[in-house]
């Protein structure tokens, strides 16, 4: 005996409830009050202090679907090619190095401390790229 449309309905819809509740989350691998993680556009609940990052990535996969990554430190390279601009934080060992992709430089300079999030990808260990990015200094709203 086919469903009715109102109990199909319901049926889908609960199909659905079931399906993106099971789905992971930008949340589910890091300590609780420590994820520098949010899903894209969305500002992340923390910012990742350099000697922070390896530990707080080190499971995160590059994915299929964006996810965004913000850290906090002081700037170690600032360039403008006349498109992009790329600013570069962390990178002391054992930290991994940051570069944010944006598209001007706000008059940062090299030591200047600054939060970036963006479009979190990781080509290496010891290299994390963060593409489109956007850099504020912390006292920015």
């Amino acid at each position: 005996m086919p469903l009715r449309q109102p109990a199909r309905s319901l049926m889908l819809a609960f199909t659905a409830v079931l399906v993106i509740g099971s789905m992971p989350d930008a949340r589910g691998q890091e300590q609780p009050g420590k994820n520098p993680f949010a899903d894209p556009d969305m500002k992340p609940d923390y910012q990742a202090r350099c000697h922070e990052v390896r530990e707080l990535t080190k499971d995160r996969e590059t994915g299929a679907t964006r996810i965004d990554f913000s850290v906090t430190g002081p700037l170690a390279l600032v360039h403008f090619d006349g498109t992009l601009a790329y600013l570069g934080l962390c990178g002391t060992a054992p930290d991994p190095k940051v570069l944010c992709v944006t598209y001007q430089t706000n008059d940062m300079k090299v030591g200047d401390v600054v939060t970036v999030t963006g479009g979190y990808s990781r080509p290496n260990p010891d290299y994390i790229v963060l593409d489109p990015c956007l850099a504020r200094r912390p006292e920015e709203p």
